[in-house]
């Protein structure tokens, strides 16, 4: 009896702008990330190779770390792929790192923890070019109550009032391990490459850094958007802590945070993923 041929597994590292994607996840007739990635990969490897991503990401989502494992069924030379890999993918998504990882490695899995930040201005008028990156409320915020808000966000509760309708979950409760809103200088933010352009004179922005053990459909956009009604002045802190730790609405004060100013940022797992050969190739 033939057996059937030895398989090939890798960790890749890509950063995307999520811009014109249905998210990372594919989806049949749809542009997404991953169907981009396995075309890319495809045009440098010979066989069946099928790829598993850490997080799905929204439509319209960016990442500056987002984790694929690559299983192949040829052996890839991880020392020269990366430059011939980042040559045939498209502009909008690169890949800064790729090695050999084991084969029972579950990126979606075994993360320990996630770290999304969502970047926003409110200015009356935003210049087209920074709004790719960038999202805009633009009424004057009270960043006090806001922030207010964000403390209460940190520890363990049921997100039901805080996401989207459309996944299948076993439960909306979430924990969430920090939480912060900032001003930054997105300058300081972005790497400097042509993947993630800031302008120039775009140098203050909110910043709510959030991490956490998992997240909800859009739960990220809905916290972001209520902070928007809180800061305006159209709800009260008070509101957003009963939305927070009360029972379940069937109709919220808010419409769902604009995807362009989402990122995820990094993935982390508990323990290394090694490669075959006993190589360390990824410690938190």
């Amino acid at each position: 009896m033939l057996q059937p041929p030895a398989s090939h597994y890798y960790m890749a590292t890509i950063q995307y702008d999520g811009t014109g994607y249905a998210g990372f996840q594919w989806q049949k007739d749809i542009p997404s990330i991953q169907n981009d990635f396995n075309q890319a990969i495809k045009k440098l490897i010979e066989g069946k190779v099928t790829t598993m991503g850490a997080s799905r990401t929204d439509t319209g989502v960016h990442a500056l770390k987002q984790i694929v494992k690559v299983t192949s069924e040829r052996p890839i030379e991880v020392t020269d792929f990366l430059n011939s890999f980042n040559s045939v993918l498209p502009k909008q998504i690169k890949c800064i790192d790729f090695k050999s990882c084991r084969s029972d490695f579950r990126p979606a899995n075994d993360p320990h923890s996630k770290e999304y930040r969502y970047y926003f201005t409110n200015k009356r008028n935003v210049a087209p070019d920074a709004r790719r990156f960038i999202s805009n409320f633009p009424l004057p915020l009270n960043q006090d109550s806001m922030s207010d808000c964000v403390k209460a966000i940190k520890g363990t509760h049921s997100f039901h009032n805080f996401c989207s309708a459309g996944s299948n979950v076993k439960s909306t409760i979430r924990d969430i391990s920090f939480c912060e809103l900032s001003e930054i200088n997105p300058q300081l933010t972005f790497p400097k490459s042509d993947l993630f352009y800031i302008p120039q004179d775009l140098d203050r922005c909110f910043e709510l850094k959030i991490m956490g053990n998992g997240f909800l459909k859009q739960m990220i956009r809905h916290i972001v958007s209520a902070l928007w009604m809180v800061g305006s002045g159209k709800m009260s802190e008070e509101d957003f802590l009963y939305q927070l730790e009360g029972p379940k609405k069937e109709k919220r004060l808010w419409k769902v945070a604009p995807a362009n100013g989402l990122f995820l940022m990094d993935i982390m797992y508990p323990d290394a993923v090694v490669s075959e050969e006993g190589a360390l190739l990824y410690q938190t």
